[in-house]
């Protein structure tokens, strides 16, 4: 038998409008420095306009971060399996 709810539930007037984004392991192909861009391989794909972090492994520091913003996103065939190329624009 179920037991009716204790707590009352909390009700925004607003609702607020978000995306999750789950970390995930991207293979970065290529990098212009010139044009602050990367491009990367990743297992799901990006709207663009989105902004992410991209963390990378340092030295002794720990993790560097990096702001980027998505430029473009298309799928393409990597070793049999489908993958997503993301153009990034480095923002931070």
């Amino acid at each position: 038998m179920r037991r009716p709810r204790r707590d009352t539930r909390y009700l925004l007037a607003r609702p607020w409008e978000g995306t999750l984004r789950v970390p995930g392991d991207v293979i970065v192909e290529r990098r212009d420095d010139e044009q602050q861009e990367l491009w990367v391989l990743s297992s799901t794909p990006a709207h663009r306009e989105e902004r992410l972090r991209l963390d990378f492994p340092a030295t002794a520091t720990g993790v560097a971060s990096l702001t980027v913003r998505v430029i473009e996103s298309r799928p393409v065939l990597a070793d049999g399996v489908v993958r997503h190329r993301l153009r990034l624009a480095v923002v931070g």
